[in-house]
């Protein structure tokens, strides 16, 4: 199959005759389907997300429901058509052949580091770098993987940008500067500026769940987390009311939020890649933690510590927590 007809199938339902006929010539077997609580009947859809595979063809097929996708709720999840949403192309990877058709973008599966970005940067924009390489391309994202110490392709993944989610509809109150945010550490929940810099978010309607749980959840539709140390008797009887520990800003759809409109620390932005952030705060990370998919970085500063959650695949920042000093924990 040709890559460009390939990559164009992106967005499709899977019940588009055109992705039918893909997976029948890439000898795909199964079927994508969304995952449904067994324990009651006819739902919810736990999982909306599926991948079928063919190992000996080096070949998978990422597929999302259409609701979830485009951020509808969640009751309307499994009511429509899952839509192919990303597409692997395999290389040098554990327990899968080597893809053995052409490579979209004339990559070949031999090509090193240098050379897939000399190709890529030729035809592709706004590369974020970091593990793997990305290029944005035209809605597609495009990720390389390398392999034998980037000496070859691990995986070429062609994924469709996210859509945004719907608008809300009404208006929001405009977020604080995040000056006025770091002031907050390690202040107590009564304490008027707490309630005067946070309440137009929202703050005292979630007084019960900082109670309860310590965190008052402002993700949708702030994109912000506030965490909060629990209040209890201090020695001598006297209370010792919550106190102000962090806040966590995220991006849209991390932690099922909608994007976090202020600014951040040192002038982040969630565009970010892992190695840009790094530049902007001017050194290295006290503390790093990367697996396979995600990625953790700390930074100690005077006034807090600043925690960057990223992305280690589309290599962007996912989240970024501002931490009192003295209360942060290592990533281990």
């Amino acid at each position: 199959m040709n890559p460009t007809d390939l990559l164009a199938l992106l967005g499709r339902p899977v019940t588009d005759p055109l992705v039918e006929a893909a997976l029948r010539y890439h000898a795909v077997r199964n079927r994508p389907e969304v995952e449904i609580d067994d324990e009651i009947a006819d739902g919810p859809v736990v999982e909306t997300q599926s991948w079928v595979k063919n190992s000996r063809g080096g070949i998978e097929f990422g597929f999302e429901d259409e609701a979830s996708w485009i951020g509808l709720d969640e009751t309307e999840f499994g009511k429509r058509p899952m839509l192919l949403t990303q597409i692997y192309l395999y290389g040098q990877h554990p327990n899968v052949r080597p893809y053995p058709y052409l490579l979209p973008f004339g990559l070949k599966l031999s090509d090193d580091r240098a050379t897939v970005r000399r190709k890529m940067d030729a035809i592709g924009s706004n590369r974020h770098s970091y593990v793997r390489d990305t290029w944005d391309m035209q809605g597609n994202l495009v990720v390389v993987s390398y392999a034998a110490g980037d000496s070859c392709i691990d995986c070429v993944l062609c994924e469709l940008m996210e859509p945004p989610l719907p608008p809300l509809g009404y208006t929001l109150a405009a977020p604080p500067s995040i000056e006025s945010l770091v002031a907050l550490l390690g202040m107590a929940l009564s304490d008027p500026a707490v309630g005067q810099t946070l309440n137009p978010l929202g703050l005292q309607d979630h007084l019960e769940q900082i109670r309860e749980t310590n965190t008052c959840d402002l993700c949708d539709p702030h994109g912000l987390m506030v965490e909060f140390t629990a209040a209890r008797p201090a020695r001598g009887g006297k209370a010792q009311e919550a106190l102000l520990m962090g806040m966590t800003f995220c991006r849209e759809r991390e932690l099922e939020a909608r994007a976090w409109r202020g600014g951040l620390p040192f002038e982040l932005s969630f565009e970010d890649s892992p190695e840009t952030a790094e530049r902007k705060l001017g050194r290295p990370p006290d503390e790093r933690m990367d697996d396979d998919y995600s990625g953790i970085a700390l930074w100690h500063e005077p006034d807090f510590s600043l925690r960057v959650f990223y992305s280690t695949v589309e290599n962007r920042l996912a989240r970024v927590s501002l931490i009192a000093p003295g209360v942060w924990k290592r990533v281990e």
